[in-house]
């Protein structure tokens, strides 16, 4: 077997079976396998899809055990050499695939390969090419040149011997050999959903080269989810599920002051916001309070995201999971 290829399935039993066809279209040379990991399993729901292709591996999670672990029990299923770890909402529009493999095994280098996102127009998806442009990310600050160029002394560019190489995978698409995955302990499952890719881009970066090729590329028909922003702004463009993730993330990677810097950040910003804010509104002779509904989404957030700083910075174990009380973005929503 040369490759299994893992989903992990919530309630995407339509685009999984877009995502098969699409695999079973562009197949040659290849021989694989596909597993399925079903988050919520509903009885009869994956007829169509078993109908179609019986020889799936279908395993029932036993509930929403969040997607690295379900990314783990899968892996453990696999009997290729290789597993490829594809999200259920893209489609395979090539050979992709085949290629993904034949660069694992022509370069002994080569450790990981990730695939290039494009969307349904076949147009390049915007991604961050290394772990330290996510990470600048992180930063909120005045939208000044010389904030930014603080930012980048702090996170410098990072570059790599080839063009192709990187060291942050998105976990969409990322193959590699199981061997290598076991070696590193698989997926951390402290994380629920988000940034896993990142922190097991971090760990894998050590074992060897990471690459994006250009001749690797797929769909990706990125769907909406209860836990994306929906009230965004400058200081206010991060969800609360994914932000959580990303410091748990720093944490795990960088250390304890990594994530205190960004806690600072947070902290600090809060109340200068708002003191900005009021100032403004008084010298504009209007209501104290008048259009702050953005400093108050921001304060929520980082009130939230001080509830788990001590989780965080004690690597408590996981998996970090927001309440449906704490997912702001959803509990604002306009």
């Amino acid at each position: 077997m040369d490759v299994s290829i893992v989903f992990v399935n919530y309630k995407t039993e339509a685009l999984l079976l877009d995502c098969l066809r699409s695999i079973y279209a562009h197949k040659e040379g290849l021989n694989f396998e596909c597993i399925v990991v079903d988050n919520h399993f509903v009885p009869g729901q994956n007829e169509a899809i078993l109908a179609a292709y019986p020889q799936t591996n279908w395993i029932n999670s036993g509930g929403n055990v969040g997607f690295s672990k379900a990314n783990n029990i899968g892996l453990q299923a696999a009997k290729g050499k290789y597993v490829l770890f594809l999200n259920a909402d893209t489609l395979v529009i090539d050979s992709s695939i085949t290629r993904a493999f034949e660069h694992l095994i022509n370069d002994t280098r080569l450790v990981a390969v990730g695939g290039i996102q494009l969307d349904e127009n076949r147009k390049p998806i915007p991604f961050y090419r290394t772990l330290n442009d996510v990470r600048r990310d992180f930063y909120i600050v005045p939208n000044k040149p010389i904030f930014h160029q603080l930012i980048n002394l702090l996170l410098p560019k990072q570059s790599f011997s080839s063009p192709e190489e990187t060291n942050n995978l998105v976990g969409a698409f990322l193959m590699a050999s199981k061997e290598n995955i076991l070696r590193i302990q698989g997926w951390d499952e402290d994380f629920f959903m988000y940034a896993e890719d990142a922190e097991l881009s971090f760990r894998l970066s050590k074992l060897g080269k990471l690459a994006y090729y250009e001749d690797v590329q797929f769909i990706h028909l990125i769907q909406d989810n209860p836990f994306r922003r929906t009230n965004y702004s400058w200081v206010n463009r991060f969800s609360m599920q994914i932000q959580l993730s990303n410091l748990l993330w720093v944490r795990k990677s960088y250390g304890a002051l990594a994530v205190l810097i960004i806690y600072a950040n947070y902290t600090l910003l809060a109340p200068i916001f708002w003191t900005w804010k009021i100032a403004l509104n008084l010298l504009k002779g209007k209501k104290w309070d008048y259009d702050t509904k953005n400093q108050q989404i921001f304060g929520q957030k980082v009130i939230l995201l001080l509830r788990y700083f001590f989780r965080i910075l004690f690597l408590k174990k996981g998996p970090y999971r927001i309440k449906a009380d704490e997912n702001i973005d959803q509990v604002n929503k306009s």
